[in-house]
């Protein structure tokens, strides 16, 4: 059965990146937790929740770790390229917004449009023999760092005129706040280091939110922690089909394979090995991101140069490569980058696609 999640933030939140642990001492937040560190908090929070974990201030322990292993998986940052165990957990979709309403939800925009003073508008797809482009893009005006609502990505999917009044701005929705505090390492201040932390907190009228996929509901209302130790949210369950997001159109697609079509555009974060395997003649995607999360075995990590923030980290880690949420590609054949390879990261929310048409 699927579920709407809610998260209300109780305070300012801080989800961290691969650029976190700078060496100018920069740190600041995402907008969004990665989908590793979301589907971690739910998992310790269900197993708290079915008294199956228990947490001190020297770690986590289990009493009846086999029945643990039923209820959350046996799926880790070790294998999750490999084991799709999730327990009980089915799918978990990545996070979005939702209004405090509950009637819409909001993504981010794809990289195919151009939003400026004027309105905004398709970019269209030109070729001149083998060579594909988009007439008159302008990266500076082409941005994914909007968000859409249901009449957004409904105009969008059927092509229609696009409306101004249909987006938000990030920088609206997320209010942040900047300190400067003292460099710690293993708790013991370091010596003239200081750092700057950027955190954000939610505007009035807006949640987070996320999708996830139960053999039965193991989850139920409480006070959970996702990211940094402050940063703690007030969470609450509710049936999917009794929600008004049943018809919205991307939150309706979640979990589902995607219709073939002659456009893709990635809803989520994407593991790739290359843009190559969107089997497309043309793809928009001006950067990537990066999360470290994994235990490393890789060769080309390994290879990297040895600086302090590298070093600390080898061989506990590994710099996974993502292609953003909003890119577009122009497929190839109408094949689309399939989840089967991708283990517990197909269960949790990345390689998440709508197709349309040109």
């Amino acid at each position: 059965m699927k579920y709407l999640l809610t998260f209300k933030p109780l305070k300012n939140f801080f989800f961290g990146n691969d650029k976190t642990f700078s060496d100018d001492y920069l740190a600041i937040s995402e907008y969004f937790p990665q989908n590793t560190q979301l589907l971690g908090a739910l998992r310790l929070f269900i197993a708290e929740q079915n008294k199956l974990m228990h947490v001190h201030r020297n770690g986590k322990y289990s009493n009846e770790p086999n029945e643990l292993k039923k209820l959350i998986g046996t799926a880790s940052s070790k294998d999750f390229s490999t084991n799709a165990d999730l327990g009980k957990i089915q799918n978990l979709s990545q996070m979005f917004l939702v209004n405090s309403s509950l009637n819409d939800a909001y993504f981010k925009t794809p990289l195919d449009i151009e939003i400026s003073e004027d309105g905004v508008k398709f970019y269209e797809l030109a070729h001149i023999e083998n060579d594909y482009f988009l007439q008159n893009y302008d990266v500076k005006k082409a941005s994914s760092q909007k968000l859409g609502n249901s009449q957004f990505w409904k105009n969008y999917i059927d092509k229609q005129e696009l409306s101004k009044e249909n987006f938000e701005d990030m920088s609206n929705i997320f209010i942040s706040h900047s300190q400067v505090g003292i460099g710690l390492e293993n708790k013991k201040t370091i010596e003239g280091a200081f750092y700057s932390k950027t955190d954000y907190q939610l505007k009035n009228g807006f949640l987070f939110g996320c999708l996830i996929e139960l053999d039965e509901e193991i989850i139920s209302d409480g006070i959970i922690q996702i990211g940094a130790e402050s940063s703690l949210f007030e969470l609450k369950i509710l049936p999917y089909e009794k929600t008004q997001l049943t018809s919205h159109p991307i939150v309706s697609q979640l979990f589902n394979q995607p219709q073939k079509g002659e456009k893709a555009v990635a809803m989520s974060d994407v593991i790739l090995e290359s843009t190559e395997e969107f089997h497309a003649y043309f793809t928009i995607v001006p950067f990537d991101k990066n999360f470290a999360m994994l235990k490393s075995e890789n060769e080309s990590f390994q290879g990297k140069s040895k600086e302090k923030n590298f070093a600390k980290f080898e061989g506990k880690t590994e710099q996974k490569r993502l292609i953003p949420a909003g890119t577009v590609s122009y497929i190839k054949e109408q094949v689309m980058p399939h989840n089967q390879t991708l283990g517990a990261y197909a269960k949790m929310g990345y390689n998440q696609f709508i197709t349309t048409k040109i």
